[in-house]
């Protein structure tokens, strides 16, 4: 069985923000251009439902991404204690 990589964290947690900054604002610019209300077929209940769903994503995003920058710190961080030894 091979495991594979799915590619890096920091990529797909850049996306994420980027995707759900689009869905944030496409929604929103669905909801103020469209006529009529609820129940009239024009995806009004769908735009309201894409605004928090695409904040939602830009959130998990950026926690995505800051959990990211640490793993890569003490990753960093524990390549120097391997060739120079602990510092405390």
């Amino acid at each position: 069985m091979c495991i594979r990589d799915s590619g890096n964290a920091r990529t797909g947690a850049m996306a994420a923000v980027a995707v759900g900054l689009v869905g944030t604002a496409l929604a929103a610019l669905h909801l103020a251009t469209s006529s009529g209300g609820p129940g009239t077929g024009n995806g009004m209940v769908g735009a309201i439902a894409a605004v928090p769903l695409g904040l939602i994503g830009m959130a998990l995003g950026r926690r995505a991404l800051a959990r990211s920058r640490r793993t890569e710190r003490s990753a960093g961080s524990a390549g120097h204690e391997r060739e120079f030894g602990a510092t405390s």
